[in-house]
């Protein structure tokens, strides 16, 4: 994996999107060459600064909104079906985005025909590009040669992982037994010596180890593992893997020393935390405006439709356990919770109105949350604040839950991208992961990701309740 401001990013992924850039850019280039040869113009790749801003914007623009929308998500890179829809999106998205940009920035040297050009070359290219890559960058051509050290039920989970994962970028080669393992998998591989194990990992090319030792008390072959590493194999355990390749950290494997000690959990520095905030007040203002309209519509068809206030205020625990008032359009009868306590939202729950469902299905119910942003209680991005009556329940029962607070909650996060909708306490354990590895890896450049992400969460939803 590829680490980039503390993030860890998919060299998969990460290749996909650079060639793309280039892709795009080369197609600008076409598209304008064929545009002057039509007219009847000279061309010359050679400009001034103003043309090679504008040619740039557009590789960057489309390759920012298939990031958003989901074109390199695991789903789409899987199913070239799904990627299509999102590519058709994306570039609707970035066409409009820069229709704007050129009419606000007419200096600008970028005719609105090169750029319709430049889009449909791009997504012919594209298509073309996706779909060789979908055909051919299998594991075994594209990913790195793993070998597993361990052959119980962590390694058959390993295997099914990287051969359904292709942008992980791994190609399980060997899976070695370890001694004293019970129940190995029936094509594991059995060395006569494992001290030997070093010598096997050469001479088989192997680029990673994963330590799939399902007992802690297991002995590893240390020696072996050392002059691996020093030889400049990866060696990576199991909380390691899952960080970084996975996106989460395994709640079962953490230990309070591993936060401690851990590179990570640091909050971000005083530069970063003024950063947050004025990105926080930028982008909330520019979504209230954006928003305003469809506001003014969701709040007269929430008042005609259900009787009860527009709006629905509801204490959530906040940063170091501070309560504050969670501001939403109501999505639920007034009557919600007369039986007492607070309750898990169901799929199908009877309680939402026929308006309320559509508001949560497109997350619209959420907007209003904007004004806890500019008033300091939220960030843009964090973990989700929790209820009160929730947070005392999921703190007996999950390890390490009350850790999530010690950031800003958020309107939208890594776990809300990563995992669908949260509705008991096997939901948050899961949840809890995904925030954890936000709070350890966090970056301003983590922000940008998720907020360009929730595009895609918005368009396509999925496990909303």
């Amino acid at each position: 994996m590829v680490r980039i401001f503390r993030h860890y990013v998919s060299p998969v992924k990460l290749t996909l999107a650079l060639a793309d850039i280039a892709l795009v850019f080369s197609c600008v280039i076409v598209a304008e060459f064929a545009r002057y040869a039509y007219v009847g113009l000279p061309w010359t790749l050679a400009a001034g600064f103003e043309a090679w801003i504008a040619k740039l914007l557009v590789p960057l623009s489309c390759v920012s909104a298939m990031l958003g929308i989901g074109a390199y998500h695991a789903d789409a890179i899987q199913d070239f079906r799904i990627f299509v829809i999102r590519l058709a999106v994306s570039l609707v998205a970035a066409g409009m985005f820069l229709s704007a940009v050129l009419y606000f920035l007419p200096m600008l040297p970028l005719w609105r025909s090169i750029l319709v050009l430049s889009l449909l070359i791009s997504a012919v290219v594209l298509f073309i590009s996706h779909g060789l890559f979908q055909l051919f960058g299998s594991n075994s051509l594209i990913g790195r040669r793993v070998l597993v050290l361990g052959a119980g039920k962590l390694a058959a989970e390993l295997q099914q992982y990287t051969a359904q994962a292709r942008e992980a970028g791994l190609n399980i080669v060997d899976i070695v037994m370890l001694p004293g393992e019970t129940k190995p998998l029936t094509h594991a591989i059995i060395l006569d010596d494992i001290e030997t194990l070093d010598k096997f990992a050469m001479e088989r090319d192997i680029e990673m180890i994963i330590l799939a030792n399902e007992d802690e008390a297991t002995s590893l072959p240390l020696e072996p593992l050392i002059a691996c590493k020093l030889a400049g194999i990866e060696i990576k355990d199991r909380l390691s893997f899952y960080e970084q390749v996975r996106g989460y950290v395994e709640l079962t494997s953490v230990r309070s020393e591993w936060i401690i000690f851990s590179d990570g959990f640091r909050g971000g520095t005083g530069i970063e935390r003024i950063a947050k905030r004025l990105l926080d007040i930028a982008v909330s203002m520019l979504l209230l405006l954006i928003t305003l309209p469809v506001m003014l519509v969701v709040a007269v068809l929430v008042k005609v439709t259900s009787r009860g206030p527009v709006f629905y205020r509801q204490e959530r625990v906040g940063m170091h356990g501070q309560t504050f008032k969670l501001l939403k359009f109501r999505s639920m009868r007034q009557d919600a919770e007369a039986m007492g306590a607070p309750q898990w939202a169901q799929k199908n729950d009877p309680r939402v109105t026929p308006v309320g469902a559509f508001l949560r299905k497109t997350r619209l119910d959420e907007i209003p949350q904007v004004i806890n942003v500019l008033s300091g209680s939220m960030s843009f991005v964090g973990p989700r604040p929790e209820r009160p009556f929730f947070v005392d329940q999921l703190s007996a029962e999950v390890p390490f839950y009350r850790e999530r607070h010690c950031v800003k909650p958020g309107i939208t996060g890594w776990a809300q991208i990563q995992y669908p909708y949260g509705a008991s306490v096997e939901d948050a354990r899961r949840k809890l992961e995904y925030d954890l590895y936000y709070i350890k890896n966090y970056s301003l450049f983590l922000d940008l990701l998720i907020i360009l992400q929730t595009m895609r969460v918005i368009l396509f939803p999925s496990g909303a309740r």
